[in-house]
C-alpha cells in the first residue's frame, strides 16, 4: 500500500487546518475579542464583531451570487466562485477577502497599476464572475469593459454612491450585499480544499501576462504563524498597513499575524511617508510590515522635518507616546534599518527574504549578521547559469565579497513532491513549468551564500535580467520592453533593472534609434505619460533612465545581450561616452546626465551604504 504524503495526510486528517477555521477561530470563537478594536481606518474603529458580522454578511451573498450562476448552468455544482477586487485600501477589501475564505470563494486581488489590455486580460483568465471597484478605479473598468468576455456591466459591484455612477448598469454593493438571500442551503457550497486557493495575488510573468500566485488556506494559516512566532507580537502590538491591500506582504505579514494574537492596525487607503509619525504617535503603532522604498521615504521625511537625524532620535526615541518597536519587511537597506531602530528607540528589524510564491523564506533574526536576510538549511542552494552550485562566498578583512563571480548566482530551493507552499500559478502551467525545473525552484533573484559561525547565512545581491523589482513589486523586463520598443524615434530596445540609492532597482532601457531619427526627451516623456493613461502602462514600468546607443552589438543568432548593458548602468565613472538620459521625482521630461550629476546620485549611494551597487 502508497504511504500517503504529508499533503494527502493534510487534507484528510487535518482539513479543519483553513482560512474559514482561523477567521471563525480567531475573530469570533474567542470570546473576549469580539469587541476589540481589529483595524482603525480614516479615524474610526472596527471591532471584530463588526468586522465579523460584515464578513458573514460577504460571505452568505457570495453564496447567494453562486446559487444563482449554478442554477442558471453558467457554474459548476462542484466550481467555486471567482471574485475579482479592483481597489485601494478600504474595509470592504477586508470583508470581501474575509467574506472569501468564509464562503470558499476565490478572491482575485488585482493590482491597481494593471489598465487597459493587461487588466481585460487577468479578469478573462481568472474567470471572474463578479467585479468588485470603487471610485479610484471605476473609470479604468469603464474604458477595457467592451474587451471583457466574462463580465457585463451587472456583474460589477460598486462600492460608492449611486450618484458617482449615473447611467451605468453596475449594481451597488452595499445594496446587493444587504439584498442577498439570507440562508443558502448547504448543497451551494463546495468542500474547502485546504491546498486550494483563497487570495490570488499578482505578481508579473516573464511573458508580460501577470500571473496568479494562489494563496492558500492553508498557507494563509501557516503565513500567520510563521511570522507571529519569529516576531511574537502580543494583543498590545498595534500594526500599521500602508501597503496596497493586492499585495501579499500585507496579509502575510501585516493582518494574519494580528489576527491569531487579537491584536489590531491602522489601515491606510494610501501609503503616505508624512502621515505616518502623527499616526504612529496617535495610535500607538507598535509595528510595520514594510517595503524598502516606502520605509526609506519616512527616513526622508522625519529627516526633512527635524533637520538632522540626530534631532529626529531627541524628538522621537524617548517621546511619551513611541511604542514602536518592531518591523517586518524586505528591501531595506543597512543603513535604513540601523537609522529606523536609532530614531525611533526599536527592538529588532526582520529584514526578510521571499516573494508572494513563498517557496523560500528567511528572516534576520536578532545576533544574525545585519547584512544578510537569515539562516538558512542545506535545501537553499545558489546555482550558475550552468545549474552547479556556486561556492561560499569569501569576505576580506572589511566584510567585502572577494569571490562575486564564484559565489553569486541564482537563490534556488530543492523541493519534492509534497511542497506544501506553493504549487504554480494560477491557470499558466508554461510559467509554472520555468520556475519548477528538476526539482529545484528557480526564484529568479540572485544571492549567494555566506557561511558565518558554522552556519548558512544568505545574502541578497538582486534580480535576474529578465525581471526588475522596484517598490516591492516584481515584473518582467519585457513589460517594460513592450512600450520602450514604441518609443518616439526608437528602433530597437533593451530593458534591465538598475542600481537605486534607496531600495530594489531603478528601471533602465537603451535603445537604438531609428535612421535618422533624433532623441527627444519632451516627445518620449510625453508619450510615456499617455501610455499611462490611456495604453494600459503600469507607472512602476516608466523608465527612470534612457540609455541611447548607435548600434546594439548582436550574437550569431542575432541576440542582444543584456548583461554588459546591467553591468555598465549608468556609470558615467567608468564609463564616461555613454550618452544618458534620467528623470527624477517631479520631472516632466527627461535630462541628459552629466558627471556632476552622476556625482550627486553617487553621494547618495555612500550615504545609504548602497555605493558597492554602482561597481
Amino acid at each position: 500500500m502508497k504511504k500517503p504524503s504529508t499533503k494527502d495526510i493534510i487534507r484528510n486528517w487535518l482539513w479543519f487546518v483553513n482560512f474559514r477555521t482561523m477567521i471563525k477561530a480567531t475573530m469570533w470563537w474567542i470570546w473576549p475579542r469580539r469587541d476589540r478594536t481589529f483595524f482603525i481606518f480614516e479615524g474610526k474603529d472596527y471591532t471584530y464583531r463588526e468586522v465579523y458580522q460584515n464578513a458573514e454578511r460577504y460571505a452568505n451573498f457570495f453564496l447567494s451570487e453562486r446559487k444563482q450562476l449554478v442554477q442558471s448552468g453558467k457554474l459548476g455544482i462542484n466550481e467555486r466562485l471567482a471574485l475579482g477586487i479592483y481597489m485601494d485600501n478600504t474595509p470592504e477589501f477586508i470583508y470581501a477577502a474575509l467574506g472569501a475564505g468564509l464562503s470558499n470563494s476565490v478572491l482575485f486581488a488585482i493590482n491597481t497599476g494593471f489598465r487597459g489590455e493587461t487588466l481585460a486580460k487577468v479578469i478573462n483568465q481568472a474567470g471572474i464572475r463578479r467585479l468588485i471597484m470603487n471610485a479610484s478605479t471605476a473609470p479604468e473598468v469603464a474604458r477595457v469593459l467592451n474587451e471583457v468576455t466574462v463580465l457585463g456591466e451587472g456583474d460589477i459591484l460598486y462600492a460608492g454612491e449611486k450618484s458617482e455612477v449615473e447611467g451605468k448598469a453596475y449594481r451597488l454593493l452595499e445594496q446587493a450585499v444587504d439584498g442577498a438571500e439570507p440562508h443558502v442551503p448547504r448543497r451551494y457550497r463546495v468542500r474547502i480544499d485546504n491546498f486550494s486557493p483563497v487570495i490570488v495575488i499578482y505578481t508579473s510573468g516573464t511573458t508580460g501576462m501577470p500571473k496568479g500566485v494562489p494563496c492558500t488556506h492553508i498557507k494563509m494559516v501557516g503565513a500567520g504563524v510563521v511570522v507571529q512566532r519569529a516576531v511574537k507580537l502580543t494583543r498590545h502590538d498595534r500594526g500599521y498597513l500602508s501597503m496596497p491591500l493586492f499585495h501579499s506582504n500585507d496579509w502575510y505579514i501585516g493582518i494574519l499575524p494580528q489576527m491569531i494574537v487579537g491584536g489590531s492596525f491602522v489601515l491606510k487607503r494610501k501609503f503616505s511617508a508624512r502621515a505616518f509619525e502623527e499616526d504612529m504617535l496617535q495610535y500607538g503603532v507598535a509595528f510595520l510590515n514594510y517595503v524598502g522604498q516606502p520605509l526609506h521615504y519616512i527616513l526622508d521625511a522625519l529627516e526633512k522635518k527635524y533637520g538632522s537625524g540626530e534631532a529626529v532620535e531627541k524628538a522621537l526615541a524617548h517621546h511619551p507616546r513611541n511604542r514602536f518597536r518592531l518591523a517586518y519587511g524586505n528591501g531595506a537597506t543597512v543603513v535604513d534599518r540601523k537609522k529606523l531602530m536609532r530614531y525611533l528607540n526599536m527592538d529588532h528589524i526582520f529584514e526578510i527574504y521571499g516573494s508572494t510564491e513563498a517557496v523560500i523564506t528567511t528572516a534576520n533574526m536578532p545576533g544574525d549578521p545585519v547584512e544578510s536576510v537569515g539562516a538558512v538549511d542545506k535545501s537553499i542552494v545558489i546555482l550558475n547559469e550552468l545549474d552547479q552550485e556556486c561556492a561560499p562566498g569569501v569576505t576580506d578583512a572589511d566584510g567585502r565579497l572577494t569571490n562575486y563571480d564564484q559565489a553569486v548566482g541564482e537563490i534556488c530551493r530543492k523541493v519534492g513532491d509534497n511542497n506544501l507552499r506553493f504549487e504554480g500559478y494560477f491557470g499558466q502551467a508554461s510559467a509554472t513549468a520555468q520556475k519548477f525545473r528538476g526539482g529545484i525552484y528557480h526564484s529568479g533573484d540572485i544571492g549567494h551564500i555566506r557561511v558565518v559561525n558554522g552556519k548558512r547565512y544568505l545574502y541578497f545581491n538582486g534580480r535576474t535580467d529578465d525581471w526588475i523589482r522596484k517598490d516591492g513589486e516584481n515584473f518582467s523586463a519585457e513589460n517594460v520592453l513592450a512600450y520602450a520598443q514604441q518609443m518616439p524615434g526608437v528602433d530597437t530596445a533593451i530593458a534591465y533593472g538598475a542600481p537605486c540609492d534607496v531600495s530594489d532597482e531603478k528601471v533602465m532601457v537603451t535603445v537604438q534609434l531609428m535612421q535618422g531619427a533624433t532623441f527627444d526627451p519632451d516627445a518620449v516623456y510625453a508619450w510615456l505619460m499617455k501610455q499611462q493613461k490611456e495604453g494600459g502602462m503600469d507607472p512602476k514600468w516608466m523608465p527612470d533612465f534612457i540609455r541611447v546607443v548607435d548600434q546594439f552589438p548582436v550574437t550569431d543568432t542575432h541576440k542582444i545581450v543584456v548583461r554588459p548593458y546591467k553591468r555598465e548602468h549608468y556609470n558615467l565613472e567608468n564609463n564616461p561616452g555613454m550618452r544618458i538620459y534620467y528623470r527624477a521625482k517631479g520631472d516632466t521630461t527627461y535630462h541628459l546626465l552629466t558627471p556632476e550629476k552622476y556625482q550627486e546620485m553617487k553621494a547618495r549611494f555612500i550615504a545609504n551604504g548602497r555605493d558597492a551597487l554602482l561597481g
